[in-house]
């Protein structure tokens, strides 16, 4: 648990510092652009304290239309300590607020058995953590997209891979985390959920809750272009040839599709706002 926290901590500062030019051009559009001029009910963190660490931690503002289905940081000692840092604690020690209870949907094929089942309990119990920091409020639905567990006799051959990977709605945009382990490595798809959900949910909880996008929506969050965007190829055709599928992280256009993912977390639905017109891969799970 503590591990995650710090490494928010440090991820958020990342965040500001790689994503500078960006962020104050988003700060700049939002604060040129006048309420009426975005969707309906769709609104940007009014908290005092919370605009103040915004400002002063340099993070892009996230849009939404305020649920009880969006994170929220509640505890004013700690947004204060934050606002007057421009940081998250490496250390929490009270009661910081509300993430929503997840409801998660299996993928079409593939996601039935034991060794599934485990998967989704050990995902669900990474999300929630301790429950000493944050407890549930309202609902988030998922859908696992990539599942797969492979026997005992396969896990030392150099040759296929676990993973498990869950898709989610955020400004209407398609995101869907994942890992796997290396081929011919021991890692098994139940640890990797629960890293995965732990990831998700601390990140959720504590940018969302203060009112920062998610590292996810960043645009300079792309190893789609560039050298990343080769290498990850490269690897992708490796990893293939070895019987793994491409399951990394990415974000996508949201489409009636996927309608049983509303309503998102934060009330966005797809096309409302910037929709993306093609796939990206993500560079980086920040937590």
């Amino acid at each position: 648990m503590q591990r995650y926290i710090v490494g928010l901590a440090l991820a958020i500062a990342a965040m500001g510092a790689a994503a500078q030019v960006e962020v104050e051009q988003q700060a700049n559009r939002l604060t040129a652009a006048p309420v009426q001029d975005l969707p309906a009910g769709v609104t940007t963190e009014q908290h005092p304290l919370k605009r103040a660490f915004l400002a002063k931690g340099s993070a892009a503002p996230a849009l939404f239309r305020p649920s009880d289905n969006m994170p929220e940081i509640v505890n004013e000692d700690l947004l204060g300590g934050m606002t007057a840092s421009g940081k998250v604690p490496g250390k929490l020690g009270q009661f910081a607020g509300y993430p929503p209870k997840l409801k998660v949907l299996p993928c079409p094929t593939g996601c039935e058995g034991k060794e599934y089942e485990r998967a989704v309990a050990e995902f669900i119990r990474g999300y929630a953590g301790d429950g000493k920091f944050f407890k549930e409020r309202g609902e988030m639905i998922v859908q696992v997209r990539w599942f797969h567990a492979r026997p005992f006799y396969m896990r030392s051959v150099p040759y296929s891979a676990d993973f498990f990977g869950v898709s989610f709605l955020l400004e209407g945009k398609l995101v869907s985390l994942s890992k796997r382990s290396l081929v011919g490595q021991s890692d098994k798809a139940h640890e990797m959920a629960r890293d995965i959900g732990a990831r998700m949910g601390f990140e959720l909880a504590l940018t969302l809750g203060v009112g920062a996008k998610p590292s996810y929506l960043l645009s300079s969050n792309n190893a789609s272009i560039g050298v990343r965007g080769k290498l990850g190829a490269v690897s992708t055709a490796v990893s293939g040839a070895l019987g793994v599928d491409d399951v990394r992280s990415r974000i996508e256009p949201g489409t009636e599709a996927h309608a049983h993912l509303m309503p998102a977390i934060d009330g966005i639905a797809p096309g409302e706002i910037a929709p993306l017109t093609e796939m990206h891969y993500i560079d980086t799970i920040m937590f």
